[in-house]
């Protein structure tokens, strides 16, 4: 077990199950644990108006919904960014995989290199060190709705440590509570491409991958298990500008919010494409394909069409077959 105290500096002895690490595959859908939670931590950003610090204590508070993140000196800290998220979800992966048998496991950077798909170790090394202190640091509270009663509230940390040896092998020592809430959720299907999108150039794609990942797993077999609004993939992000925010100044919305969107949901292009449409898959007009305004956008739904899903889960691929689909048509007419 790590000691809490020497978190992100232990440099002790490398076990044998990080000598022997799993196997990554890119081509592969991972398996992960997910609830509400992780699926509310994830989506999670520190602006203006939804975070607050006591000036007594120096903790900062970060709320996000029924979800509030708790963290000291946050300022010191490399905050709540995408890859920090990457990295607590590479954890989660790991500790899925290996059946949650233990609290502590361990991540090689080559595996993590691997997974995100970064070249400069230094680099990489840097990043995920900071990463590994703000997770570190986190705790949360959070509700968790019940059908017929009124649900259950959680505060807990993350982790109990976080360190990373001399040779770069990351462990991670999960909060027995953590773990236990992880046990309790069910897991789901996530594209490797969730851990190589570069949050520089599109700053909202993991986040709405993410999410469309979530809705995958929880509407499996039903029938919009592969359509989503525009306007919960909009929420999904933190880094989306918000319509009143962008009103109060240029009033752009195409290049502020509707061209960002398309960029960002154009990045998953390995794992999935997409389009708009209508109340049950019912496509867009050419007027409207023409004449994209803001109002005509918000109230829009996707639809997704993944290239390949694992069988078994919802609408999976019979054969193990490649499912093809459409592309999206924002702000112009579909060419036949």
């Amino acid at each position: 077990m790590i000691n809490k105290a020497d978190a992100i500096k232990v440099d002790g002895k490398i076990t044998a199950a990080a000598e022997a690490p799993i196997s990554i595959e890119l081509g592969k859908f991972r398996k992960m644990r997910q609830g509400v939670a992780t699926n509310l931590l994830t989506k999670t950003g520190a602006a203006e108006d939804n975070t607050q610090t006591d000036k007594y204590t120096g903790i900062t508070t970060i709320t996000n919904g029924d979800l509030s993140v708790m963290l000291p000196n946050f300022d010191e800290l490399a905050g709540l960014r995408t890859s920090t998220y990457q990295l607590l979800d590479a954890a989660t992966v790991r500790l899925t995989e290996t059946g949650l048998k233990d609290t502590h496991v361990e991540l090689s950077m080559n595996e993590y290199m691997k997974m995100r798909g970064l070249k400069d170790r230094k680099e990489a090394r840097s990043q995920a060190r900071a990463d590994a202190r703000t997770l570190s640091k986190i705790s949360i509270s959070y509700h968790e709705p019940r059908r017929g009663s009124e649900g259950a509230f959680y505060e807990l940390n993350l982790f109990q440590g976080i360190g990373m040896a001399r040779n770069g092998v990351i462990c991670f020592d999960f909060t027995p509570k953590f773990m236990q809430a992880l046990e309790g959720y069910p897991f789901m299907y996530v594209h490797p491409l969730l851990w190589r999108l570069n949050s520089k150039r599109n700053p909202n794609s993991y986040y709405l991958l993410r999410k469309i990942s979530e809705l995958k797993h929880m509407n499996a077999g039903k029938g919009n298990e592969d359509i989503i609004s525009v306007q919960t993939l909009l929420a999904c992000s933190p880094n989306f500008v918000s319509y009143e925010e962008v009103m109060a100044g240029n009033k752009n919305t195409t290049a502020r919010i509707i061209e960002p969107f398309c960029r960002d949901m154009d990045a998953l292009e390995d794992a999935l494409t997409w389009e708009f449409c209508h109340t049950n898959g019912k496509p867009l007009t050419d007027k409207e394909c023409e004449n994209m305004s803001y109002s005509i956008f918000a109230g829009l739904l996707v639809h997704v069409i993944w290239r390949e899903y694992p069988q078994g889960t919802g609408k999976a691929l019979e054969d193990g077959k490649q499912k093809k689909g459409g592309k999206h048509v924002p702000r112009r007419k579909r060419k036949e």
